[in-house]
């Protein structure tokens, strides 16, 4: 049975990005635990680590570290942090550790950013691409891991997603089904 932990990034006193009445804190709690429930039928056991269910008042840094550590004490099988992303832009991108280019995590990543992607498409959503970077969720996990960024919360038209509560339902289905097929997850 693979154990999966889902980091859905930020929380406590650190709301990640904040736009258009959205907080990232809050999208990505409910798309974790929209995931986690579309897995349950698996043959997988999925964690959420999040620092502020045990803190309410959990730093910046609280969220950014001890999610990793939790991964690799829990020995996890499969990583992924769930982000959305801010600054002016638009789309969808997804992240492996630099050190992981032609490895399982990147060939990982790849299935998973392309379900998601056949998905976001049909909104009409931007692919940003598949991107290495040293993040410290990346850099720091014992076993494959992956960072993806759902939309810009600071972005009019994918605010208006990412408040829909279908378009939620749906995108947490595909990264779901992303991680079945990714992880070759068989029904329990």
């Amino acid at each position: 049975m693979k154990r999966i932990v889902l980091d859905p990034g930020h929380g406590g006193a650190d709301p990640g990005a904040v736009g258009n009445g959205l907080l990232e804190k809050q999208v990505t709690w409910m798309l974790a635990n929209k995931v986690k429930e579309k897995l349950k039928r698996m043959k997988a056991e999925v964690i959420i680590v999040q620092p502020s269910c045990g803190n309410p008042r959990s730093t910046k840094d609280d969220e950014l570290y001890l999610p990793p550590r939790d991964a690799n004490r829990l020995g996890a099988d499969f990583y992924l942090s769930i982000h959305v992303n801010a600054g002016g832009g638009t789309g969808f991108e997804s992240f492996v550790h630099q050190n992981s280019q032609g490895k399982d995590t990147d060939k990982l990543r790849n299935v998973l950013h392309r379900q998601v992607m056949a998905y976001l498409a049909k909104y009409g959503i931007v692919d940003r691409g598949k991107k290495y970077a040293n993040f410290a969720v990346l850099r720091l996990t014992n076993m494959p891991a992956v960072l993806i960024e759902c939309l810009f919360i600071d972005n009019a038209k994918d605010a208006v997603l990412l408040k829909d509560q279908s378009f939620i339902d749906g995108l947490a289905n595909e990264i779901a089904y992303g991680l079945i097929v990714a992880l070759g997850l068989q029904r329990g």
